[in-house]
């Protein structure tokens, strides 16, 4: 972690142990902004700070080693959801802003923000939520909302 604070002196760098990270991703979640992490903890604190976004369904992830050789993995928080793979409820949001964080990794920001606003704006209409948010939708109807607003013209 000294490595990475020294390699970015302007970012801000504390170090806190997990128990108490914990404790102030939910008093305080606005206070933060990145949390570098082992993989391990990583996964606990993400798992939880999914939950104040709205949920498992919601959370995109990224494993990167900064100025590494090997390549990063984007993928949804939650994993392949096991418990409800193949019923067509799961939220596809997670995996689509997994989507978004490579294409911004990549190079490719404004293919980016078209899929993070597309996914605003299709979750402003509450008759696309996945069960997750409180709605019936299917993991097709979300998406198809979310494909209908990346082809909608810009206004």
């Amino acid at each position: 972690m000294a490595e990475v604070a020294a390699d970015n002196p302007n970012i801000e760098c504390e170090i806190v142990l997990v128990d108490g990270m914990a404790v102030r991703l939910i008093e305080r979640p606005c206070d933060l902004d990145v949390l570098l992490c082992s993989n391990l903890f990583g996964d606990i604190l993400s798992d939880l700070a999914a939950v104040l976004g709205g949920g498992m369904g919601m959370a995109p992830s990224g494993n990167l080693l900064p100025g590494g050789t090997v390549p990063a993995l984007f993928e949804p928080v939650h994993g392949s959801a096991p418990d409800i793979a193949g019923r067509g409820v799961a939220s596809p949001v997670a995996c689509l802003l997994s989507g978004v964080m490579l294409l911004d990794h990549v190079g490719l920001p404004a293919a980016g923000q078209l899929v993070r606003d597309a996914v605003a704006t299709a979750l402003r209409d509450a008759s696309v939520h996945t069960p997750d948010l409180g709605g019936t939708a299917t993991t097709a109807k979300l998406a198809a909302a979310v494909l209908a607003a990346v082809q909608a013209p810009a206004a």
